[in-house]
């Protein structure tokens, strides 16, 4: 596999994990400005819902490049990396608490990963 096509791949891992985290903090942001009742409205025209909807457009566009150049059974595990990303972003970015438990299934998925590449 070309460093360009896993290149591609990471980039659809960190579009996927830049969508999951948009998403939360856009519903986060409507729902603290109506007193705790998520504003459809305000969801849909907040930037960060835009944010998710170009990182999820770029995302798919780049999977089917990836699909066509790379087998199933090598690509798709490596989409398993959103599962340990959006936790330890969450955890960062959005102050989300992770316990011991999340943090030794992140390192789970993250060796399961590396052997299925290998």
């Amino acid at each position: 596999m070309s460093i360009f096509t896993w290149l591609n791949l990471m980039l659809v891992v960190l579009f996927g994990t830049t969508a999951q985290l948009s998403l939360k903090y856009g519903l986060y942001i409507s729902s603290s400005t109506k007193g705790g009742s998520v504003s459809l409205k305000n969801l849909l025209l907040s930037r960060y819902f835009l944010i998710w909807f170009i990182c999820y457009t770029f995302m798919t566009i780049l999977w089917l490049y990836i699909l066509r150049t790379i087998p199933l059974s090598q690509a798709f595990p490596v989409l398993g990396l959103m599962y340990a990303l959006v936790p330890i972003a969450s955890h960062y970015l959005l102050k989300e608490e992770v316990v011991f438990s999340q943090w030794l299934g992140i390192s789970v998925i993250i060796t399961g990963v590396i052997l299925v590449v290998h």
